[in-house]
């Protein structure tokens, strides 16, 4: 398990949470719906793929992963507003995979993405992990979300089209811890 920096939460019934006011944490299945909800919110996710994200959540929390998933939201003052799902890759020596980071539409931009991928980073370098591998699409929609990995010191180190869908390819990131 692993244990990530929080900070202290200090708000009056009256004061609406400031952005430093924040911890990011592992989930618990109270959180699911809200993480789904926020999946289907922050457009990464068709609306028949959101089935998938709530199966994922409930799998991880019946523990039919194997060891080491790690499935973390970025709370603030009790909203949630961001999650990140990496894993160990099977069959390597210490690669792991962020299969999955997404924030509340309304806020990106607003450095949320970057402390939650900080985290994995920081989670995975804790349990000797060696490369953090990102698969995502290859469409037009996703170029900024390709932006961000590069801007985070990930390389493009592979592509593949058609790889979800015919016209959808996948573009592979990787960066060393």
């Amino acid at each position: 398990m692993i244990q990530t920096t929080r900070q202290e939460i200090n708000v009056s019934e009256n004061q609406e949470p400031r952005p430093e006011d924040y911890s990011i944490r592992l989930i618990v299945p109270a959180d699911t719906p809200t993480l789904v909800a926020l999946s289907g919110d922050s457009g990464l996710f068709k609306t028949e793929e959101l089935g998938a994200v709530q199966e994922m959540l409930n799998n991880y929390h019946a523990t039919k992963f194997s060891c080491g998933h790690q499935i973390l939201t970025y709370d603030q003052g009790g909203t949630l507003l961001g999650i990140a799902y990496f894993c160990p890759k099977e069959f390597t020596d210490r690669v792991w995979e962020l299969l999955m980071i997404a924030v509340d539409a309304v806020r990106h931009r607003q450095g949320i993405g970057s402390r939650m991928l900080m985290a994995v980073e920081d989670a995975v370098r804790r349990m000797n992990g060696r490369l953090l591998l990102i698969e995502t699409s290859d469409q037009s929609s996703f170029e900024r979300i390709r932006q961000f990995y590069r801007k985070h010191g990930y390389s493009e180190v592979a592509h593949i089209p058609d790889y979800f869908s015919d016209g959808d390819g996948k573009a592979s990131f990787i960066k060393r811890m």
